[in-house]
């Protein structure tokens, strides 16, 4: 047993330390990946935006199972999120692992509980299984190589508490803190991708939000209730960067089309499975008023009728931008009122840095459609756009090979936290397990390829530690 110092930081306190025992190195334990991500799921991480967000148990946890295999452990609080943050061992080369382990919130329509793990075969279900707990197993599977292999290098790994709400206390704020201990890594792997691919490219986020004010409005005609529903083509995903125009069904743009095929009816209400900025609601329901001189006579909003016609035109504004494999989306995920403002957001993802240029574009298709109270685009954390033939890349490369994978080297559709590690100097890429279903019900992992991504993880860590790389 040694005493290391542990470091706990916020914004408000400032640096306080504290010493803890270390247990001694077990290198003889095999840890399991179902047992670990049967853990790590059972912990309630969800982060909505709003009052729900990860609390310190999970990341302590994860500390702790790192502190095993001797990294020392630091619990990182930025504004009331944990980041946990690991590290070990000393050369030349720094190397950063980092994941997150907050998930979205949970939605409907699964078929077991979404905290507790089922495993079907090679499959895991449960909410965090592929985005992101799974690639948490890869690298705690992966502090166990190294505490048998003692690589000439300076490892490590972190998971932050803030991913799925922008990243800002995780990422971000982790980020400005290596920098400021002197720590900031060489090369970095983001353990948040899907399918084992190699992700170098995505594009930004726009955050985008349209209010209109409540207007009433009265009008004779039937009543009637209709309800429309999300379609994605092979999946059951509802993360909004994973939808494709004219593929998928938004179930707000469906709603807007109904509209678009009944100019007559008018909208009093609209109700849905409103979840998160970049999540895409799986159900959406309009109380509308089919016009009719022979009706009652009844109430409608005129701003909720003409925001909501206006949908189809907002999800298809042209705005300059780099080209992406991905295309442009612009999916209308949240719709509140809070008094008498409608709050519509825009989840928008393009390869573009310019919110204002995004701003201009719809208002100049949104004038003379909709009485805008106002309308906000930010300019996002900023796209990404690396070099495939970087040494990083060309050494990923060999090493997935090596191990048996397939080198795949793709853009990738959602946003990571890559973006707050970009430009600063290191070579970096996303990865992640095989699995699907990532903000939608029923979310898979492959548990051979958390076994296989942490094989390929130790293999290239042994190349990057070496004098001279093989490639």
């Amino acid at each position: 047993m040694f005493t290391a110092y542990r470091i706990h930081y916020s914004n408000a306190r400032g640096y306080l330390f504290d010493s803890w025992p270390i247990p001694a190195i077990r290198p003889t334990m095999t840890l399991s990946a179902v047992r670990e991500l049967e853990k790590l799921v059972s912990f309630n991480t969800v982060n909505d935006g709003k009052d729900k967000k990860a609390s310190s148990e999970c990341p302590r946890y994860i500390g702790s199972k790192l502190e095993e295999f001797g990294f020392i452990s630091e619990l990182i609080e930025s504004n009331g999120f944990y980041t946990s943050f690991a590290r070990r061992g000393q050369g030349k080369s720094k190397i950063l692992f980092l994941a997150h382990h907050d998930v979205v919130p949970v939605g409907d329509a699964w078929d077991s509980d979404p905290f507790k793990l089922k495993v079907a075969g090679d499959r895991a279900y449960g909410r965090g299984t592929c985005d992101d707990k799974g690639n948490i197993v890869s690298m705690l599977l992966l502090a166990e190589k190294l505490a048998k292999s003692d690589l000439p290098c300076s490892v490590m790994m972190a998971t932050t508490g803030d991913e799925e709400i922008g990243g800002r206390n995780g990422a971000l704020f982790l980020r400005n803190y290596l920098i400021k201990q002197g720590l900031f890594p060489d090369y970095i792997v983001i353990a948040d991708g899907i399918h084992q691919q190699v992700i170098y490219r995505r594009r930004n986020t726009v955050p985008t939000h349209i209010k209109v004010k409540r207007r009433a409005s009265d009008t004779r005609g039937k009543k009637e209730t209709i309800r429309f529903t999300t379609e994605v083509f092979g999946s059951d995903t509802r993360h909004s960067a994973y939808l494709r125009p004219g593929v998928d069904r938004h179930a707000m743009l469906a709603a807007s089309k109904y509209l678009d095929l009944h100019p007559d009816t008018v909208v009093s209400d609209i109700r849905g499975a409103f979840l998160k900025s970049n999540v895409v609601p799986n159900w959406v329901e309009m109380d509308l008023v089919h016009s009719d001189e022979s009706g009652e006579k009844t109430q409608y909003d005129a701003a909720l009728t003409d925001l909501l016609r206006s949908l189809l035109t907002i999800s298809q504004v042209p705005f300059p931008t780099m080209p992406s494999d991905k295309g442009t989306i612009i999916n209308p995920n949240l719709l509140s009122l809070d008094r008498d403002l409608w709050t519509l957001y825009c989840d928008i993802r393009a390869m573009t840095n310019d919110g204002k240029a995004v701003q201009q574009a719809l208002e100049t298709a949104l004038a003379g459609k909709v009485e805008l109270f106002s309308l906000q685009s930010k300019a996002g954390a900023g796209y990404i756009d690396s070099n495939p033939d970087s040494p990083l890349i060309r050494t990923v490369v060999w090493a997935l090979q090596k191990e048996g994978i397939p080198p795949r080297l793709v853009e990738g559709s959602g946003a990571s936290d890559s973006r707050y590690f970009a430009g600063q100097g290191a070579d970096l890429f996303d990865f992640g397990p095989e699995g699907d279903n990532l903000h939608g019900p029923n979310e898979w992992v492959s548990l051979a390829s958390l076994e296989q991504n942490a094989a390929f993880f130790h293999t290239l860590l042994e190349v990057l530690s070496r004098d001279k790389s093989p490639v």
